[in-house]
């Protein structure tokens, strides 16, 4: 089954990308998608993702088919999930 991801701000910068697909083999969690694609896209791409100890960041948004992910992030199963939306916090004043 293929993901859609769709990046957007500074994923999107990082990346190149808008959006890519990935194949998923079964079993995978937000968590471990996000640790493949920070091993593709490097150190800034794992530093708007991940924390200090590893764990997907309290203020990426995540959204998979339209519905903002909540609470235990790292361990979401995608297996039924066509679309994941991925927003890092937005600055200004």
């Amino acid at each position: 089954m293929k993901l859609t991801i769709d990046y957007t701000g500074q994923l999107a910068s990082v990346t190149g990308v808008s959006e890519e697909q990935v194949e998923l083999r079964g079993g995978e969690t937000l968590g471990s998608i996000l640790k493949g694609l920070a091993e593709n896209y490097g150190e800034k791409f794992r530093e708007l993702v991940f924390d200090d100890n590893g764990r997907i960041r309290s203020t990426l948004l995540a959204a998979l088919d339209g519905e903002q992910a909540a609470g235990d992030k790292d361990n979401l199963d995608l297996s039924a999930v066509k679309v994941l939306m991925l927003m890092t916090p937005i600055a200004g004043g």
